[in-house]
């Protein structure tokens, strides 16, 4: 296949989705004056002309329980491992999934134009892509050194784009080069939006696409050959659509380049996605194919196409569905009319005409604070007499009421839901929780569909796109930790989950179901039941946490599963206690230390006691080794004296200082 035949393709598939999209582009125009409250065009100059505000309070009273759903909890999309040893590459993907969507691109706002102009316009569609930006910074240098020089051109991180040699060095310029990836997300306009009438659904039609007004430079900026750009031809002002001069229904007419500056001429860029058969051989693939000015600017093969699409309430077998504004919408005519027409009935009661005749000063009579004069001599009554009007209030005000309640079927929006009703109070507990119940249910339905179909696309596109163009490691901050992550080493599976449950329903009510089953669990574990545990426990408190509005569980308990965290916890409430067992030691006059003395005073009155029995004991031991001693020595004297005596008498010879004296 030829590009003159892609061209011919191209062509007639726009041209078709574009009037498909035209019979569109009407009723949403309608819609979008019907959310602004804008004059139907039957006003009556002198009459009533209020606009009841019944599209815009339905759309509006859905949005606050969807956005909650949605945003609530920790994650909006939660993905979940198919295996055992799948669940730390899940535990990746969702962390990082996470992240890309509400930290490197506004999420809550993404979520909230996406929902709107499909409550709104039928549909919501984001463009989930892979943007490769490349920035370019210029440097100088001064008297480098021919080493200096040298070394700076070898460099890889440098271009030397100018070298100029001074008497001391040299100078110069250079220029470095830093491309980025990023994914991105942008809400797309629904009149922008464009695919085959013929689909049935928005996953793999034969035909779906972006149509954008771009300026000659931005189309240049995306890589396009700059002589073709240069030649196409500039389109039609932008604001000469429909839906955009509703969407600016209260601003003057939108000049989209006043200056008439080449560079910024618009130009419709279409990014479309077609199934064509290239090789003539009966089967077809899924091209992207940029197209503008009546000619092909590229074409590659691609395995999916970049949309994620949300309707809010779907008709089987058919792309596009109906949604609660056009539900409103001839509810709304009908309540302005009623609402006229009672306000009419009252100005005309409170200023009913007259019937007179020529003897009325007819200024008199249209000066409704002033006296009416009357001429001639006859009865005034004669003259002139009221115009009886007939209240019909009350019969208006039930038509009206009737008219709300059938919007409130319709739509699931109820003024009970939204706590617009006075009488709220006197309904009955029953007939009132049945009421909220069910409109309840038919928001849950919306985001139920909104979770299974667009909003998981989402993600899936997201962990994919990483997957394809990641092929580095990475590093994202989540709560408690930095998590590396190879998105290289995923696999293709990825089963995503999309929880709205969390947000729906009565919170208080569920705020008191969580605090019964924790108080239940509590009491499990306390009787030693292996029905509880400490993660089940952590696991009721983290819905708990959520449930109040809180997204950060770890900042109020600690997870059982992760044990630093319980280690952490403990040697906090180790040193709590020991804190807390001193300041009451010390309120008390610290009687631990009196004690502690009073033992010392003891043990060292015990210890004197002991020497003193010592010491006494030490003297009568050494009086009685000197008694014996002295006995001793004595004894040997007497002795020794006797054997001297003995001497003597034997000897008859005197011993001089011994023996007999």
């Amino acid at each position: 296949m030829n590009e003159s035949e892609i061209l011919n393709i191209i062509k007639a598939e726009e041209k078709a989705a574009l009037d498909y999209e035209g019979e569109i582009a009407k009723n949403r125009a309608t819609l979008l004056d019907y959310y602004n409250s804008q004059p139907y065009g039957d006003e009556v100059d002198g009459l009533s002309q209020v606009v009841t505000s019944d599209v815009f309070d339905v759309v509006e009273g859905m949005l606050p329980s969807l956005m909650r759903m949605f945003t609530q909890g920790k994650y909006i999309a939660t993905v979940n491992g198919q295996a055992e040893n799948d669940e730390e590459e899940a535990r990746q993907k969702q962390e990082y999934a996470n992240h890309v969507f509400m930290r490197q691109n506004q999420g809550t706002l993404i979520l909230l134009n996406m929902m709107k102009d499909s409550l709104l316009q039928y549909t919501g569609t984001v463009k989930v892509y892979q943007e490769e930006t490349t920035t370019t910074t210029q440097d100088t240098f001064k008297n480098l050194t021919p080493l200096e020089l040298q070394k700076l051109q070898l460099s890889d991180d440098f271009i030397v784009d100018e070298v100029f040699q001074t008497e001391i060095g040299f100078d110069g310029t250079t220029s470095s080069t830093k491309t980025e990836r990023k994914i991105k997300i942008d809400n797309i306009p629904p009149e922008e939006f464009l695919f085959s009438k013929s689909a049935r659904d928005f996953v793999d039609p034969t035909f779906i696409g972006h149509r954008t007004p771009k300026t000659r430079s931005d189309i240049m900026e995306m890589g396009f050959d700059n002589d073709v750009v240069k030649g196409l031809p500039a389109d039609k002002p932008f604001s000469d659509t429909q839906q955009k001069n509703a969407r600016y229904h209260d601003q003057s007419m939108i000049e989209d380049n006043p200056g008439g500056h080449h560079p910024n001429d618009l130009i419709y860029l279409g990014e479309y996605y077609i199934y064509l058969d290239m090789n003539n051989k009966g089967i077809t693939q899924l091209y992207q194919v940029f197209y503008a000015g009546n000619q092909i600017l590229s074409y590659q093969q691609v395995d999916e196409h970049p949309f994620a699409v949300i309707v809010p309430i779907p008709i089987p077998h058919r792309a596009i569905g109906t949604c609660p504004a056009e539900q409103a919408a001839d509810l709304q005519f009908r309540k302005s009319v009623l609402t006229r027409q009672m306000l009419d009935n009252i100005y005309a009661t409170n200023h009913s005409r007259v019937l007179a005749n020529e003897r009325v000063n007819f200024d008199d009579l249209l000066d409704p604070r002033g006296v009416v004069r009357v001429e001639g001599d006859a009865p005034i009554m004669d003259a002139a007499k009221p115009l009886v009007v007939q209240p019909i209030v009350t019969e208006l005000l039930a038509a009206i009421e009737h008219t709300n309640t059938e919007r409130e079927t319709r739509t699931g929006v109820t003024r009970y839901n939204q706590g617009l009703d006075t009488d709220s109070l006197n309904k009955t507990a029953t007939g009132f929780q049945g009421i909220k119940d069910m409109s309840q249910m038919r928001t849950e339905l919306v985001a139920r569909i909104f979770a299974d179909t667009g909003i998981r696309d989402i993600f899936r596109k997201i962990i994919k796109l990483t997957k394809d163009y990641q092929d580095e490691a990475i590093q994202i901050k989540t709560s408690n930790e930095v998590m590396e992550i190879n998105p290289a080493d995923w696999s293709d599976n990825t089963d995503i989950t999309i929880d709205v449950g969390i947000g729906a329903g009565d919170r208080q009510e569920k705020i008191m179901n969580l605090n019964f089953i924790a108080q239940k669990q509590t009491e499990l574990m306390m009787t030693n039941s292996n029905l509880a545990d400490e993660v089940k426990l952590y696991n009721t408190y983290n819905k708990l946490v959520t449930e109040v509005g809180l997204k950060e569980p770890s900042m109020y308990f600690n997870n059982p599963e992760k044990p630093d965290e319980l280690l952490q916890a403990q040697n906090e409430q180790l040193t709590k206690a020991a804190q807390m067992m001193q300041q009451h030691i010390e309120s008390l006059g610290n009687p631990l230390a009196e004690a502690e003395e009073i033992k010392a005073q003891a043990d060292l009155m015990k210890a004197r006691a002991t020497q003193d029995l010592n010491i006494a004991k030490l003297e009568e031991e050494h009086r009685q080794f000197n008694a014996e001693l002295t006995a001793k020595v004595q004894a040997q004297f007497d002795e020794l004296q006797a054997k001297y005596t003995e001497m003597e008498l034997k000897y008859s010879q005197d011993i001089k200082g011994k023996g007999i004296e």
